[in-house]
């Protein structure tokens, strides 16, 4: 199978050149892959360090995407790309050897076994030697209310069919992602690689998970930038609960009775019934102390606390922010 591998990026001079150099030294033959890096117009020194790469490396190609936004980044990639089969990474991962073999491979055999796949994807983790907080996030992302029903973060032990994959660790059918009316340029980086999937998943496609597919993802290193984030993330939910009333699911209301038991504190005074919500608090100490002792990681149980406050405050405001703000659509 040929693949091109699409690389969207801007002002990512930090972390283009180890993106590259993981995805050059594929185990895949590299006569059946390309490499070609979308680029929006970069500032920095993005695009010298891809055309170093280009130079050196006949599968390696740089494109310019003058309109702003990963949608369209991923759009030229997906116009540009020699190949009927497209993989997408971020320029902030890394990916192992086997990466693109392991996608390939999961893509054959389950299009042998079911019809209607169109794509397959895995999992991203924190790099080796990460810092503590990042640790943190790996270990948070491993459970339902810190994935808030992706799987993306999910450390499973077998294949399953999903609803969404994530665009930084995925394998498609090109010519689906073009019938299907491409990415929405109008979320500009916001929410569109969950907007393909759900328009994909509406017309009766399926998405396999494959949980032995993953990337390093150097994610948000701060709690100041893991919150900004989570906001972009609730925000980015809530122009697709706008688009699409019938995504609304259990899952998606959980942000919005967080943040009503969360205010629901400051009524205290009036009544002690309103002091429930504060059992969340220790309710969250445990679970997370759970999760560290089932990873052999107890000294990580505050900072996974920390995380998890984090995004469901974080999420919650950018969902309600963006439920109600007219101007988010």
């Amino acid at each position: 199978m040929y693949v091109s591998v699409i690389i969207t990026c801007y002002n990512e001079e930090r972390n283009i050149r180890e993106c590259l150099n993981t995805l050059i030294n594929q185990t895949y033959d590299s006569d059946k892959y390309e490499i070609l890096v979308v680029d929006g117009c970069s500032i920095d020194g993005t695009q010298s360090i891809v055309k170093e790469f280009a130079g050196a490396h006949s599968n390696v190609f740089l494109a310019i995407e003058p309109k702003k936004g990963t949608a369209a980044g991923r759009n030229r990639g997906v116009h540009t790309a020699r190949y009927d089969h497209i993989a997408f990474i971020d320029a902030d991962c890394e990916a192992p050897p086997d990466w693109l073999a392991t996608l390939v491979r999961g893509y054959v055999d389950i299009k042998g076994k079911s019809r209607g796949v169109v794509a397959v994807g895995g999992i991203n983790i924190p790099p080796e030697n990460s810092s503590t907080f990042l640790r943190a996030i790996g270990v948070a992302l491993d459970s339902y209310i810190g994935s808030f029903g992706s799987v993306q973060g999910r450390q499973f032990k077998k294949p399953r069919f999903v609803a969404s994959l994530s665009n930084l660790n995925v394998l498609y059918n090109k010519q689906k992602i073009k019938d299907i009316g491409w990415y929405d340029e109008s979320l500009v980086s916001e929410a569109e690689d969950a907007d393909i999937n759900f328009r994909l998943f509406s017309a009766g496609n399926k998405f396999l998970f494959v949980p032995y597919s993953f990337v390093w993802h150097k994610m948000r290193p701060t709690p100041v930038t893991w919150l900004r984030n989570m906001f972009r993330y609730g925000k980015g939910r809530a122009r697709l609960l706008k688009r699409y009333p019938q995504m609304w699911t259990v899952s998606f209301m959980l942000p919005l009775l967080f943040a009503a038991s969360i205010f629901s504190l400051f009524l205290i005074p009036f009544s002690l019934f309103f002091s429930v919500p504060a059992l969340y608090f220790p309710a969250l100490f445990c679970f997370s102390l759970y999760l560290c002792l089932k990873k052999r990681d107890p000294t990580l149980v505050l900072h996974v606390m920390l995380v998890y406050l984090i995004q469901h405050f974080g999420y919650a405001a950018g969902e309600a922010y963006g439920l109600l703000h007219t101007k988010v659509k």
